[in-house]
């Protein structure tokens, strides 16, 4: 794999271009047959679904099967590579490198911080509001409406959200209010 950094004509950085060979299947993958789809990771499904028949959006069923490809983050990295979006796209090309649980596969990806899901929150709205309607709701299963929210984007989370009141949200919390929070991996 090849690893190599995309820049504006300035000399900006723009992103990490990941150039992948022989890596023929993802271990983190969707298949389909028709209206059903599986994702799985190393052939364990971690989501089943269902398109219905007008095609205007999907019944799902999370299983508990998803293991994130990511270690827990600790709080000096993210406080080593604040400010850094060079130094965290390195870093997660390595944990989709060393995962076989990583849903990268033969092909040219790239790692960005340039995201729409950055520029859509209303000034009205704090980003934990922003945020917290972006994720599709229901544990185990629900319902996601394309035409809902057709000009936005949703997050639909492989894993059950922790409480408001868990250890990791009160350190996320903290390191968000003192700026290292880690980036979060799409």
């Amino acid at each position: 794999m090849q690893r190599s950094d995309v820049t504006r004509d300035d000399g900006t950085w723009m992103g990490l271009s990941l150039d992948v060979q022989d890596r023929h299947q993802p271990g983190l993958c969707v298949f389909t047959a028709g209206a059903h789809l599986l994702v799985s990771q190393m052939s364990q499904p971690v989501l089943l679904a269902v398109v219905d028949e007008q095609h205007e959006g999907v019944d799902f069923w999370r299983t508990d099967g998803y293991r994130s490809f990511v270690p827990p983050l600790r709080a000096d990295a993210g406080r080593a590579l604040a400010g850094s979006p060079e130094r965290w796209a390195h870093r997660f090309a390595q944990y989709l490198i060393d995962s076989p649980g990583s849903p990268l596969h033969e092909g040219r990806w790239l790692l960005s911080c340039e995201s729409p899901l950055r520029h859509w929150r209303h000034a009205d709205a704090s980003h934990a509001e922003y945020w917290s309607s972006i994720l599709v709701d229901g544990r185990p299963n629900g319902y996601i409406d394309w035409f809902l929210h057709a000009h936005s984007w949703e997050v639909l989370p492989l894993r059950p959200m922790p409480d408001a009141d868990d250890s990791r949200v009160k350190a996320y919390r903290k390191q968000a209010r003192e700026g290292t929070l880690p980036p979060v991996l799409l």
